[in-house]
């Protein structure tokens, strides 16, 4: 596509409450942020982004070659289309991302999970390993396999979606790892056992955590060493090279990492106790980052 060097894409990440727009240069280097709060509604969504990628091609002294966009919800990215999206983005499914169309540029759409695994992949804790095993730990929880530089997406471009892995019963109705280690999950635990009329954040838990609060100690090393015990079994069916870990949650410190890491070891054999559990590199870039990546991938192709 001519001379690329010196020219830049745009990875845009659309998530339930933001959308971070960037131009990205092809060694991965984020050259300038904008964002916004997510809108209500998919139309507006979409002429949001919109907005926030002609606002940085306008300011670009480089051409802009491509869009990569990383998106909630399970994406088709053969097409662009979004097959399902729950609750955090209403009337998201069926949205096709590539009606974002700017100047007929190329455009690439990840789901946002699988776009963090990307970068962790091609530049970040994941760079040096073959395969990698990518988790996200915030209000949800995502994940992402990719191997030998290529996403694997399954049938259906579900593969990576640990969330769903049933934990436990309520009754007849499965417990899901979404609902119970996430961190809405440690808050309603926390809001459970100490009788609280309201659910405080994971930020006030954590700070009590560390303030010398036993309990609100004990529910973040449980949950983290029950997510380390799921893991490990994951890990094990899987046996990637290396676990990668992103998200909020993990942002709590070793009172959450060193639990995670003891409930991994706990599930899995001898053979697998020194796979690799890395802290993901990139923070609130990462989604846009990995989507940028795979918008430079389509233009050299």
């Amino acid at each position: 596509m001519g001379d690329t060097e010196s020219a830049a894409v745009i990875g845009v990440d659309i998530g339930g409450s933001k959308i971070l727009a960037g131009l990205v240069g092809r060694d991965g280097a984020v050259i300038r942020t904008l964002s916004l709060a997510t809108p209500a509604t998919p139309a507006a969504i979409l002429a949001e982004a919109r907005r926030l990628c002609q606002r940085l091609i306008d300011d670009c002294a480089a051409p802009v070659i491509g869009i990569g966009i990383g998106s909630a919800g399970t994406i088709d990215a053969s097409t662009g289309q979004v097959i399902y999206a729950n609750e955090n983005l209403p009337g998201w499914t069926g949205t096709r991302l590539a009606e974002l169309d700017i100047d007929g540029l190329p455009i690439v759409a990840e789901n946002d999970a699988r776009a963090l695994a990307y970068s962790e992949a091609m530049l970040g804790a994941g760079a040096q390993y073959a395969s990698i095993l990518c988790v996200t730990v915030g209000t949800g929880i995502g994940g992402g396999l990719v191997l030998d530089g290529e996403i694997l997406h399954g049938a259906n471009y579900s593969a990576g979606e640990i969330g769903y892995l049933v934990v436990g019963w309520d009754g007849d109705e499965p417990l899901i790892l979404d609902q119970h280690v996430s961190g809405p999950g440690i808050e309603r635990a926390y809001q459970a056992a100490s009788d609280m009329v309201r659910r405080l954040p994971l930020t006030d838990i954590s700070r009590r955590a560390s303030a010398g609060d036993a309990l609100a100690a004990a529910i973040i090393e449980t949950k983290a060493r029950e997510f380390g015990n799921v893991m490990g079994g994951f890990v094990a069916s899987i046996n990637p090279d290396a676990l990668v870990v992103g998200g909020g949650v993990p942002q709590i410190g070793p009172l959450w990492w060193d639990a995670f890491g003891a409930g991994f070891r706990r599930s899995v054999s001898p053979p697998l106790w020194n796979t690799p559990i890395l802290p993901a590199t990139h923070g609130v870039e990462a989604v846009l980052l990995g989507a940028a990546m795979l918008a430079w991938r389509k233009a050299d192709e």
